[in-house]
């Protein structure tokens, strides 16, 4: 442990000295012409991007719409590495909806890189040549020969296994992976380094190639094949650790897998200091410290046993960094890699370099091991289907404060230092306590937050009550579709619920919802609904009478058939604690549009917030006429229908005259929401307005009678 710990030391002091090498100031603004070399274009229907070289040498990430079905083939045709002639512009990245979403700014510090560039005229194109293009040109033919000689059931797997693409892979597959804590087995690590060594040196044995003549091939082709693979940090790693070895026993030198691992990890650093903060590169090089200062603990285990040890303690060392950046864990994970991971390795793994070589071979060999080995992969795939279909495996507490992340890795550490000098039941302890008191802080949360979720151009707004007594989703954003192109069409969507919703959820500590309204069936409002279903468990659903025959929501309904579904109209309410619900519309059971939203009411300690979904000035008139007394001096105001023109009328805002409104508008969006006209609607009146476009996520507090107010951009 203390080697461990000066290596650790010795790697942070490294990385500090190193930091000046990272990009300094702001990041490029303006106009840029002239030519740029791609490492590894990636082109996902009508739009092409990755990080380039410019002509100063400056990394920047550079984008470009595809004009063209022939334009796309031209540029497929080129390979991952190519040198473009542009024009373009210099563009702000967009910073994140909320904490716990995709960062743009981050990635592209975490990447070096100088500017975000979108490119507006490309001049020419042409391939580039030597060895990293020619190898990265070799992972692309063999990807696609993977998606043309496999079936289409083993094609994604083989892809993800092989060579480290898993873009084929959909959202659902992914959910039951992380579901099952799997998803490290679908992703080249160590394992698999370790299985394509000893397979090549194994061969070249038996090829009577001396042992020292093998070496020095495997010298050579493990670099090439962590290239090939897609040069992830976990492939990396292992591959450096390997050479090292491989190298150093050349030299009849003996160099310890602790030895191994940590030069490996300072050289890295040295070469890309921005690995630090790459999730691969934290977990891939977090087990393995793990496993190797735990090496004690297998001392005399058998190989079973030893496999489940490695399988939890690599389990345990990463749990503080999975829930810092995925704010779950899987905790059947332990119990299903135990299965899962000695059939990766025996199995499923090996029986896919087979496969491969087999498609080059002639006389069907492949098809016949393809019609052998589908079936039982079929029945595995059913198995883990069936798995995660079991409930309460995911435990979702959220994302830790440092301070917690502290808490949780020390806990984790102390506990191995006291199991290596003698392991207790009640050791358990060190581990169990804090993760419960993590669990516990919601439920002794006295206040009651509502966040208005930056969902670009659309709706979500989210109510935690006191104490974690319910929890409430209003709507679920969407994205707009418009008709495309065949050309045009992306093999992975952006999803609004998946991508923006649910991870401000989980990243709260919540995986289920007690109440999700839909205020209407605008796909703005309702389109990221199903994803919602997929990803977090849902007790009621709330729609506005007359809905249910709407296209979007008919679409919607194989997802939500787990809830129970209610039709509520004006008048109906509801209360927990101190808290008091009511919808004041619709008032009949005719949906016609934006006016039939559910408007909700909330109050809570005498604070009252009202919520309008697409609201339009004749609804408001009529909420105005029933409820008007009740709505005067209004708390916090959910701005109707984005700030539209035609809503916010003079008359619902001089009737409720709120302290505070909230527009839910996206940036830059092409209705020009919040209206100039609302806007000054507000300003003439003097009340305060927030928009998710300018302020980001806006979270609200009551507590002990008082409203605060935090934004994620400040």
């Amino acid at each position: 442990m203390a080697a461990l710990a000066a290596v650790l030391a010795i790697a942070l002091i490294s990385f500090i000295n190193m930091d000046a090498r990272l990009v300094e100031g702001p990041l490029l603004t303006g106009n840029f012409q002239g030519t740029i070399d791609f490492d590894e274009i990636a082109i996902d229907g009508d739009r092409l991007s990755g990080f380039a070289s410019a002509d100063s040498g400056q990394v920047i990430y550079a984008s470009y719409r595809i004009r063209s079905i022939e334009e796309q083939r031209r540029l497929q045709e080129l390979g991952p590495s190519a040198t473009l002639q542009v024009a373009g512009t210099y563009e702000e990245p967009r910073p994140p909806a909320h904490p716990y979403a995709f960062d743009m700014p981050g990635y592209l510090e975490r990447h070096n890189a100088s500017g975000m560039l979108e490119i507006k005229t490309l001049e020419s194109a042409a391939r580039v040549s030597g060895l990293h293009a020619r190898l990265a040109g070799q992972r692309s033919d063999l990807i696609e020969h993977i998606d043309m000689s496999f079936p289409e059931s083993l094609a994604m797997e083989a892809q993800a296994l092989l060579l480290g693409d898993r873009s084929g892979m959909d959202a659902e597959q992914a959910r039951i992976q992380r579901t099952l804590g799997i998803t490290h087995l679908f992703a080249i690590s160590g394992l698999h380094v370790g299985i394509v060594t000893g397979m090549v040196y194994f061969i070249l044995l038996r090829l009577r190639v001396r042992k020292e003549s093998a070496t020095m091939l495997l010298l050579i082709l493990l670099p090439l094949y962590a290239m090939l693979a897609g040069a992830a940090p976990s492939v990396m790693r292992a591959c450096a650790m390997v050479v090292l070895v491989l190298g150093a026993r050349l030299f009849r030198l003996h160099v310890s897998a602790l030895q191994a691992l940590s030069v490996s990890f300072i050289l890295f650093l040295w070469m890309d200091p921005g690995l630090l903060q790459d999730i691969g590169f934290q977990l891939s090089y977090g087990a393995s410290f793990g496993i190797i200062a735990s090496l004690k603990l297998m001392e005399g285990a058998s190989f079973l046993k030893s496999g489940l040890i490695v399988t939890a303690v690599s389990q345990l060392c990463l749990y503080p960094l999975l829930l810092f950046h995925f704010f779950e864990i899987s905790v059947s994970s332990f119990i299903v890699n135990a299965f899962y991971v000695p059939l990766f390795t025996l199995v499923i793994l090996p029986a896919n370099f087979i496969l491969l070589a087999a498609t080059f071979l002639p006389l069907g060999i492949d098809g016949f091991l393809f019609s052998a080995y589908e079936p039982l992969r079929s029945w595995v795939d059913g198995l883990t289907v069936s798995l995660a279909g079991l409930p309460h495996q995911v435990w979702t507490p959220g994302r830790p404060s440092a301070g917690w992340l502290l808490f949780l890795a020390a806990s984790v550490l102390l506990f191995f230092i006291q199991a290596e000098k003698r392991f207790r039941l009640r050791l358990l302890l060190i581990l169990f306590i804090p993760p419960v008191l993590l669990s516990a802080k919601p439920y002794i949360d006295p206040g009651l937050h509502v966040s208005f979720i930056d969902v670009g151009q659309g709706d979500s707004a989210l109510i935690e009550l006191p104490y974690r007594k319910a929890v409430y989703l209003i709507d679920a954003g969407g994205v707009l579709r418009f008709d495309e192109k065949e050309f045009q069409e992306k093999k992975r969507r952006f999803e609004v619920g998946r991508q923006t919703v649910v991870p401000y959820l989980k990243g709260r500590g919540i995986s289920s919802v007690d109440l999700f309204i839909l205020s209407h069936p605008d796909a703005d409002h309702a389109e990221g609904a199903d994803e919602i279903f997929e990803e977090l468990a849902v007790g009621d659903l709330h729609i506005t009478p007359g809905s249910a025959a709407n296209a979007l929501m008919k679409k919607l309904a194989p997802f939500a058939h787990e809830a129970r579904v209610e039709l509520p109209k004006g008048g109906a309410g509801w209360q927990v604690g101190e808290t008091k619900f009511m919808y004041l519309s619709p008032e009949d059971e005719l949906y016609e549009g934006n006016d039939d939203s559910l408007v909700l009411l909330m109050d809570h300690q005498g604070q009252r917030f009202l919520f309008t979904g697409d609201l339009e000035s004749e609804g408001e008139a009529g909420v105005v006429e029933r409820y008007g007394p009740q709505l005067a001096g209004m708390t916090v105001l959910k701005v109707g229908h984005h700030g539209s023109k035609t809503s916010s009328s003079q008359l619902f805002l001089e009737a409720l005259r709120p302290q505070v409104s909230v527009v839910s508008a996206g940036i830059d969006n092409r209705y020009g929401h919040p209206s100039p006209e609302v806007t000054a609607r507000f300003g003439d009146l003097g009340l305060r307005l927030l928009s998710t476009a300018e302020n980001g996520t806006i979270r609200m507090t009551i507590e002990n009678g008082r409203v605060t107010v935090d934004t994620s951009r400040k």
